[in-house]
């Protein structure tokens, strides 16, 4: 009897020292997971049985992406299993437990079974599937025995990225949503024009692209101090996508569960609209020093189309007719952020249009543009987003909201508060364009950090909204504006880790979010997964944050160290060596003569190191 009780103590202790091997890996973090006695061991035996409804989009993707998991080619059935063990079987129920999206995935030692109530579901379950599967393991494919049950917490699960200030091509665009999608990313955000480039065909008005999408070229000048071009220089950086590329992009996304949502951005951030077609300037106003060529960098004047020309309606119709019909999108993007009124204020047109129709106010005008806009989307049977200026004035209702800005506004609150679908959009978590460490160990970008952690706390449901408000708060999206990304492999940089925090702030519940599992599930598997992609992510997670003060009386400096990551030690020098794990440890603040060369890095306990090595004098600048 006592050695029946030993050999079960023994199986019980294997299953659960499995479950703390395996529960940190999966990312975002499911719902449940129970791991199971036994495993499920791939094989070039191994069959998949797909439901016939799903066979042609769901086929060619568990095939090619198996085959870069296990090795093996497998063959991929239609319907019901015909086998009765070693296979994969994709199921479709009607259990009113799986939620859109959700699925259930059973691994045992004979079968695996992912449940789902449509497409979406089964794709997401065969996500966490591919998770399970060890990676750079030759020969080894087995898949420890679980039952996941998991839904989705927001049905918006977004990504921006700005392909206008920094045109990125379509094979980067289909690269990024392989891996967004595998984690369960449903929503690809692309800010297509800004005063930067316009970077859509539209075949009505081909000057947005023969003169919108290119200009002239500033490279080696930082983004805010460049000036603008003149008419006689060659424009030489940019770049569209066709209609062709945008309608490949868009069923590639559709079979991995992501929908692409289109910006057009206006009044405002159109300087490559009105240098395309100046007639969509206000044309009262003198343009002698006007500059109508697309704007280099940061400084854009004269950006704005004119609210008071019909042709400003009748052109922007025609334009989101072609993006509707392309985009199959309920949604349509029309931004209307950050709008100045300078040259508005300039226009007697503008003058007598707020007169006609009763607007006190330059934001009421905006308001006006807003809801004439919003009636030619509705038109077109979409559902208009706006950044959440366009709350300002009257509003715009039947619009959803991206809510950025905080602070002294509180568009998180007021949206939904008014009755309006929001997205989060936080600029304080979600704005990946701010550098991710150190800012003097980071490429060039916005001098704001938001490091990974910050992204991973994110909560996009304010606790000051009613159980009524909150119901209203969509989901979460992470944006990459484009500044400071000129090179596909910044922009990744800039993208990766941040961008799987966010997805598990997105889908998984908050109770069962945790720092140190996200971080030692990116370490065990995912920064594995992302080599293998050839993804060029950030470990800044592991940099050292340095502070002193010094105090010049006695020559001293007081330093502190800190850093985002759990579980590992910092080692530092004050010689000028760079530190090992044989270095002073760092305990806590010390004292130390100033103007001294401070290194230090972040050591695990196998004593190597994790990041980049800190480097800072320690000196009053």
């Amino acid at each position: 009897m006592n050695r029946v009780l030993v050999f079960l103590s023994i199986i019980l202790l294997s299953i659960t020292v499995k479950a703390q091997e395996y529960t940190n890996t999966f990312v975002p973090q499911p719902e449940s997971v129970n791991f199971t006695f036994g495993d499920f061991n791939f094989n070039s035996e191994t069959q998949i049985f797909i439901p016939s409804k799903y066979y042609a989009d769901l086929k060619p993707i568990i095939s090619s992406q198996l085959a870069k998991e296990t090795g093996f080619n497998l063959l991929i059935n239609k319907g019901k299993a015909k086998v009765k063990s070693n296979y994969i079987l994709f199921q479709k129920v009607k259990d009113p437990s799986i939620s859109p999206e959700g699925y259930q995935l059973e691994v045992s030692i004979s079968k695996i079974i992912i449940r789902a109530k449509d497409y979406a579901g089964m794709f997401n379950g065969f996500q966490t599937l591919r998770q399970a599967i060890p990676i750079h393991i030759k020969g080894l494919n087995s898949i420890p025995g679980m039952e996941i049950s998991d839904n989705p917490r927001f049905g918006w699960r977004g990504l921006m990225l700005d392909v206008s200030r920094h045109f990125q091509p379509k094979d980067f665009i289909l690269k990024q949503i392989d891996v967004v999608s595998s984690y369960k990313i449903n929503k690809f955000h692309l800010h297509l024009t800004d005063d930067q480039g316009w970077r859509i065909e539209i075949k009505k008005y081909p000057n947005l692209t023969k003169k919108g999408a290119w200009r002239a070229d500033r490279g080696n000048i930082p983004w805010w101090e460049r000036k603008a071009a003149t008419a006689n220089e060659t424009k030489t950086i940019g770049g569209f996508y066709t209609q062709e590329d945008i309608k490949e992009i868009i069923e590639y996304a559709r079979v991995r569960n992501v929908e692409i949502i289109p910006e057009i951005d206006v009044p405002g951030h159109s300087k490559a609209l009105v240098a395309s077609y100046p007639e969509l300037f206000c044309s009262d106003i003198d343009t002698s020093n006007v500059n109508f060529e697309v704007a280099t960098g940061g400084k854009a004047p004269n950006n704005t189309v004119c609210p008071a020309s019909e042709f400003t309606y009748e052109f922007l119709e025609d334009v989101i007719e072609e993006i509707a019909a392309l985009f199959p999108s309920k949604y349509l993007h029309i931004g209307g952020d950050e709008c100045s009124k300078k040259d508005w204020k300039k226009s007697a047109m503008c003058a007598a249009l707020m007169e006609e129709n009763g607007l006190k106010d330059y934001e009421e005008l905006q308001s006006y543009f807003i809801q004439r806009i919003h009636k030619i989307v509705e038109k077109q049977n979409k559902t208009m987003i706006g950044w959440d200026e366009v709350l300002s004035g009257n509003g715009v209702k039947g619009a959803t909201i991206m809510a950025w800005r905080r602070g002294k506004q509180q568009p998180q609150l007021q949206a939904p508060r008014q009755g309006y679908p929001t997205i989060m959009t936080s600029y304080i978590y979600s704005y990946i364009s701010q550098v991710q460490g150190p800012r003097f160990m980071e490429p060039e970008g916005p001098k704001v950090v938001l490091p990974l952690s910050k992204v991973y706390s994110h909560e996009p449901i304010p606790s000051e909204l009613t159980k009524e408000e909150a119901s209203l708060v969509l989901g979460n999206q992470t944006c990459l504006w484009a500044e400071f990304t000129p090179t596909k492999e910044h922009c990744e940089y800039m993208l990766y880790p941040r961008t799987l925090a966010s997805a598990e702030v997105s889908w998984s519940q908050p109770e069962v979010k945790n720092w140190e599992r996200f971080q030692k599930a990116l370490e065990i598997s995912h920064f594995k997964r992302l080599d293998r992609d050839n993804i060029n992510y950030a470990k800044s997670m592991y940099s050292v944050y340095p502070a002193f003060a010094v105090n010049e009386l006695r020559n001293e400096a007081i330093v502190y160290l800190d850093t985002e990551t759990v579980g590992y030690d910092i080692y530092y020098t004050l010689d000028g060596t760079d530190p090992t794990s044989k270095s002073k440890k760092y305990t806590g603040n010390f004292t130390t003569t100033a103007k001294q060369l401070l290194k230090a890095g972040l050591f695990n306990k196998e004593g190597k190191l994790l990041g980049a090595i800190t480097e800072i004098r320690l000196k009053i600048n």
